[in-house]
């Protein structure tokens, strides 16, 4: 019965942080156009919310219909727990020491601009920081960088990356993934040309010298590393940036979503219980006729 559980419980998460994406793919160009970037790049909390919040439904339909469950359904839960488990393991691990990988490059100067580190991020830079960049550039580069360490989003990217381990199998997290992390890039852009407005050309002609230059790690917060024809086109043409217009944005939007998934998540069938003159009420489950019931039909047989 557990069994069964956690393989409903983990297809119904995946379907429903699949919708998430979806739901984000859809809505974030126009937010963008509406309230702006920041908006945008919070507005990927839904994907992760919805997976949550379909964790509910999907145990008190599975702790109804668990018991009935065949061998043929627990074999098939099982190999797919199986998949799923070692899939997280060995992505977990890729993730390792491709992050083991970068730290060494980054020590030795060979990584960066970045941000390194999650919970105590620090800025990494190349050794020929100042042969690439000239003073102003440089400037901006930092700006960006210390944007991300005051955002917070190193712990954002461990979130996104986490995401990607639990939902490995599923290709549209990884897409979300990779356009969410382009969203924060694109968030930190506009905070860094808010501060500095004279600065938009010199800023995007830094974001060319930069580009496929930095880090490779899925951690770090790196000033060029994202699809840069999408960051510049919004610097280009920057939307508004409204704090009241985000905030409620996003707390509308969260709450739609949650109604949605708890609304339209199946719950579970509500099967009719039966009396059988003579005997106790039993419960027919998926057509198998309960024992009281099999000695009355052989007793009209005879």
């Amino acid at each position: 019965m557990l069994v069964e559980l956690l393989a409903l419980t983990l297809l119904r998460v995946q379907f429903a942080a699949a919708a998430g994406v979806l739901l984000v793919l859809v809505l974030r160009v126009p937010v963008r156009r509406l309230v702006g970037p920041e908006a945008v790049y919070k507005l990927w909390r839904l994907a992760p919310i919805a997976a949550l919040v379909s964790i509910f439904p999907s145990l008190s339909e599975a702790l109804k219909a668990g018991a009935a469950a065949q061998p043929p359904e627990r074999l098939l839960a099982v190999s797919l727990l199986t998949v799923w488990i070692v899939g997280v393991v060995g992505l977990a691990g890729f993730i390792a020491l491709a992050e083991r990988a970068f730290r060494i490059r980054a020590r030795a100067g060979l990584e960066g601009p970045a941000v390194m580190g999650v919970f105590c991020p620090r800025l990494v830079i190349p050794h020929d920081f100042d042969q690439r960049f000239d003073a102003a550039e440089r400037d901006l580069v930092l700006a960006h960088e210390r944007a991300h360490m005051r955002r917070g989003d190193p712990r954002g990217n461990l979130i996104i990356t986490a995401c990607q381990v639990l939902g490995w199998l599923n290709p549209m997290v990884h897409l979300g993934a990779a356009i969410a992390r382009l969203d924060q890039e694109i968030a930190c852009d506009g905070d860094v040309v808010a501060l500095h407005p004279k600065a938009r050309k010199r800023y995007a002609e830094t974001l060319m010298k930069a580009h496929a230059c930095t880090a490779a790690s899925p951690l770090a917060c790196a000033f060029g590393r994202h699809p840069l024809v999408a960051r510049v086109r919004v610097l280009a043409a920057p939307g508004p940036v409204a704090a009241e217009g985000l905030a409620v944005t996003i707390a509308a939007l969260t709450a739609m979503t949650v109604l949605a998934v708890w609304s339209l998540a199946p719950r579970g069938l509500d099967v009719p219980a039966f009396r059988v003159p003579g005997g106790e009420a039993r419960v027919f489950v998926d057509g198998v006729t309960p024992p009281p019931l099999n000695r009355h039909v052989e007793a009209v047989a005879r």
